[in-house]
């Protein structure tokens, strides 16, 4: 399960760093414009647009390294509250962002980084729910 603390981290990061790329898409699927062409309409809220996906970026790079506690602290020890704990967290991560993908509705590629976020959350806490609930 360290590996998906990484992953969410490493998600983070990119929302920080490579903001107008992982996001052009949707800006295109949502709005039917190009970020350019939308930057010389409205220049200030193409600049928002991206500065609050940096924000989100923090925020998920915040949600990896509590991903990255609870491991370290309690699920790793076989712990019940960690392995719940993931649940939670880790289903409000990619829950939300598959949602934010349905609701402007662009499947493409980066829905498939999500998609493959929760196959391996759900892969990691099915395969330790035998061995950390029943005891």
């Amino acid at each position: 399960m360290n590996f998906m603390g990484w992953y969410i981290i490493g998600m983070g990061l990119l929302m920080i760093f490579v903001t107008e790329i992982m996001f052009i898409s949707d800006f295109f699927e949502y709005t039917g414009l190009t970020y350019q062409q939308y930057f010389e309409i409205d220049q200030a809220f193409a600049e928002i647009f991206i500065l609050q996906k940096k924000v989100m970026g923090f925020m998920v790079c915040g949600i990896g390294i509590l991903v990255l506690f609870i491991v370290q602290k309690g699920f790793q020890k076989r712990e019940k509250w960690a392995w719940y704990a993931l649940l939670i967290v880790g289903s409000l991560v990619w829950v939300t962002f598959i949602g934010y993908k349905i609701v402007i509705q662009y499947y493409g590629g980066s829905m498939i980084t999500f998609v493959v976020g929760d196959i391996l959350l759900d892969l990691g806490l099915l395969f330790s729910a035998k061995e950390i609930l029943k005891k």
